[in-house]
């Protein structure tokens, strides 16, 4: 009876502190993770909030589906254009739309069926479209070339749908940053974000109803959408986006049993450790500056390139933001000239910096200056 309860007793205790390790995390994360690779990645700065092994390479089974899209999207003159389905898109493995031979669709209604029904049909048949005479390959090729543009270093493509195979893999940080760039793409981000949509049939071919497969898209209110994945050999996977409070918050989870959870986790955790501060704006007005010589008293400092950062609400005290700008400077001064500079620091260590211009210019009026510009206009060389 006591070894029982002492049995008991360890096992709570265990559990415990096994509960606890799941709930505390920093970056990178050093506890124990339910999935084999994952990253939170803030999109519109691409900084990386938390992650874990996030550059392994890894199956991502239907996970490919998000390089596809955008890659036809964007090599796509016409989302409205009308795609006639050839033998090559019908009976394909896995999940399907169940696309006909001879069928045509509109290419937008393609992407639908590849987004939320994972389409591995529609996969086939963007890509046969996009590729033209190349076909199927010449897509793929596009697909890598596109992660080669990007600079990605740890995905290789062999196929548009994701159906393993021995050198078609990803890693979440690669998954994270295509996102990211993605999500800029207006018609991309209208795909991702439908939770239902119709494909409207005829009198051969039957309407097809859509529904999104990613769960946190029905229940998170700040979810944006994207996309879901499953092989057994890539295990559950996801890339899910939500948006708040100016952050964009983009979570890849590989290989992870209870995704939607694990991922609804770090999103929110993301969302009450981090808020989107912005140090510098962009074409901001910071100073006039008395001007020597000139045939104007004072000139205008401005700001040119902005910075924002994702940051723990905890650190705001830490950043400080130093000008740097002459009280006067001498004439002649050139339109956007460099006059000074911007400086953001973290516990003194400078995470960003940019030059200061004018924000107009001013002729010297100095008469020494003004028979020595006369000289060089009129005396050769």
């Amino acid at each position: 009876m006591k070894l029982s309860r002492f049995c008991l007793c360890l096992i709570l205790a265990i559990c415990a502190i096994f509960s606890s390790t799941m709930v505390a995390f920093a970056e990178p994360l050093d506890a124990i993770a339910p999935a084999k690779s994952l990253v939170v990645l803030e999109g519109n700065t691409n900084e990386v909030l938390y992650h874990f092994k996030k550059d392994m390479q890894l199956p991502i089974a239907s996970l490919t589906k998000i390089v596809t899209a955008i890659v036809a999207i964007e090599n796509c003159e016409d989302i409205n254009t009308i795609v006639e389905i050839s033998p090559k898109a019908v009976g394909i493995e896995g999940t399907s739309i169940y696309l006909k031979n001879g069928e045509s669709l509109k290419f937008y209604d393609l992407l639908l069926g590849l987004i939320l029904a994972s389409g591995n049909d529609c996969a086939i048949a963007l890509a046969e479209y996009i590729g033209g005479e190349g076909g199927q390959e010449r897509f793929v090729e596009m697909m890598n070339e596109f992660i080669l543009k990007l600079e990605l270093n740890n995905s290789h493509f062999d196929n548009p749908h994701g159906l393993d195979s021995k050198t078609h893999y990803s890693s979440a940080y690669d998954l994270a940053c295509v996102t990211a760039y993605a999500m800029k793409n207006k018609t991309f981000r209208e795909i991702v974000a439908t939770k239902y949509a119709t494909i409207e049939g005829n009198e051969i071919y039957q309407t097809r109803y859509l529904k999104h497969k990613n769960k946190l898209l029905f229940s998170m209110d700040s979810c944006v959408g994207v996309k879901t994945g499953f092989t057994d050999n890539a295990g559950r996977c996801l890339v899910n986006t939500a948006e708040k409070d100016g952050l964009q918050v983009i979570t890849v989870i590989l290989n992870c049993g209870p995704m939607f959870e694990e991922a609804k986790r770090l999103t929110n955790n993301a969302f009450s450790e981090y808020a989107m501060k912005e140090f510098v704006a962009p074409y901001n007005f910071i100073s006039n500056i008395n001007i020597v010589n000139g045939d104007k008293e004072n000139i205008g400092v401005v700001t040119i390139g902005g910075f924002k950062k994702a940051v723990k609400k905890i650190n705001f005290e830490k950043y400080i933001v130093e000008y740097d700008f002459p009280k006067e400077v001498k004439a002649p001064i050139q339109l956007n000239q460099v006059i000074g500079k911007v400086t953001v620091k973290f516990e003194d260590e400078v995470i960003f910096q940019d030059n200061l211009y004018s924000i107009d210019s001013a002729n010297n009026i100095d008469l020494k200056y003004l028979i020595e510009n006369i000289l060089r206009k009129w005396v050769p060389n």
